[in-house]
């Protein structure tokens, strides 16, 4: 009866002794996986903090410029919704194309030009002309304004 008590005790700490080598390998395993996680949300967070640069919403603008076109129309919350996505989507893949185009030149900042190439390469044909010589006409509209106002 000793015999199978020593052999119960022996069987009961290599049991036990297993079990924390087993948990051991659990736990790295655990803040491995959380790692794994903090980086994903540090990436939602990168993108989120992007989203956020461009603004809460367009929408303040659309009804000003459907104004300027089309006197007396207006728009539903619904189509309000659709085109604050889709000028969000546009200028987010300008900006990545930018920041792609100054990367390829080996430079850290997006100038003018890497816009005007982004905006070309993105919008096909006359709408890419366009929206090109509408951006150079506000660029220089600006850059005039300014120089006009450190005169006074």
């Amino acid at each position: 009866m000793a015999a199978a008590s020593i052999m119960a005790e022996a069987s009961s700490k290599t049991t036990s002794e297993e079990d924390q080598s087993i948990q051991e390998p659990k736990e790295a395993k655990s803040t491995t996986a959380q790692k794994k996680r903090r980086g994903l949300r540090g990436s939602r967070r990168r993108h989120n903090r992007r989203r956020d640069s461009f603004g809460d919403s367009f929408a303040t603008y659309f009804p000003q410029v459907l104004k300027q076109v089309h006197q007396g129309l207006s728009l539903s919350p619904e189509s309000v919704s659709v085109m604050d996505s889709m000028v969000h989507d546009i200028l987010d893949r300008i900006a990545t194309e930018a920041g792609r185009l100054a990367r390829y030149a080996k430079r850290v900042t997006i100038t003018s030009r890497d816009i005007q190439v982004a905006v070309r390469l993105l919008l096909p044909g006359k709408m890419g002309k366009l929206a090109e010589a509408q951006g150079t006409n506000a660029a220089l509209r600006t850059s005039l304004c300014a120089i006009w106002q450190q005169r006074k």
